[in-house]
């Protein structure tokens, strides 16, 4: 791609998993896309990216049909993150990144890649070796430096599903912190999440998913209401909006008062 990626979706359906999606991502944005197990977010992400066939609608990367880009072509400019994906053959953390480093970059791993995630001395290691938080930085090192002659001057769609998994506090915040800077870039970010507090902090488009539905898509400013929150949670909400963030507190949980 020749320059930054809008996202569009007309009537995009899949059985049991996506009903007639129409949502519109606008190039350049980091966007979160955010609802409870099953709302359809991953089934979403998959169908932006090329790999899952919907049964009828369409995805647009800047207007053209994704089915009529080579896979290949595809590849090179879109990075796409899977849950837990790490292959189970021996290799070290070197030999891993080694099959997905395009030949163009010469790094190990890019500078701003190792600010954030702190993969270079797991480089000698066995992924075997691993706890479940390195081999989540690592599969995002992966998928990032797959596209990475794209998304270095900001052409390329990163697209991540669940990539806070896993991750402790520091890591979660030096990710989402890369991903808005790598939009700033000219960069289109999506990801699912379920952290609703760095959500509302780090994402500068939201979109908000409910059985195999979106609900609301757009800017902070504009979706992320009380409302929105409670129709896709099932929670009642506080948000309280202070001078450099926004703190969101469950008011009330709906839980089954036998439990209680």
């Amino acid at each position: 791609m020749a320059m930054s990626i809008c996202l569009r979706t007309h009537a995009l359906t899949l059985e049991a998993r996506l009903n007639r999606v129409s949502v519109e991502i606008p190039a350049a944005r980091c966007c979160h896309i955010m609802g409870e197990n099953g709302a359809g977010k991953s089934s979403l992400l998959a169908s932006l990216a090329g790999l899952l066939l919907p049964d009828s609608g369409q995805v647009l990367l800047n207007d053209i049909p994704v089915e009529q880009f080579e896979l290949t072509e595809l590849a090179g400019f879109r990075s796409f993150h899977h849950q837990n994906e790490l292959p189970v053959f021996d290799l070290t953390v070197a030999e891993l990144l080694g099959f997905y480093r395009n030949s163009d970059v010469t790094e190990a791993v890019p500078a701003i890649l190792e600010d954030a995630l702190e993969i270079l001395h797991l480089l000698p290691r066995k992924l075997g070796q691993l706890s479940g938080g390195e081999q989540q930085r690592v599969n995002l090192c992966r998928a990032l430096l797959q596209a990475w002659p794209a998304i270095e001057p900001g052409k390329g769609l990163v697209l991540l599903d669940e990539p806070l998994s896993g991750l402790d506090i520091r890591h979660q915040y030096a990710l989402v912190t890369l991903l808005r800077s790598l939009a700033q870039r000219g960069n289109t970010v999506l990801m699912t999440s379920h952290d609703i507090q760095i959500s509302a902090n780090y994402a500068d488009w939201l979109c908000f998913m409910k059985q195999g539905s979106v609900i609301a898509s757009g800017t902070p400013d504009t979706v992320l209401t009380s409302s929105n929150l409670s129709s896709t949670f099932g929670c009642e909400f506080e948000i309280r909006h202070l001078q450099n963030s926004v703190q969101i507190f469950v008011a009330n949980p709906t839980v089954n008062p036998e439990l209680c």
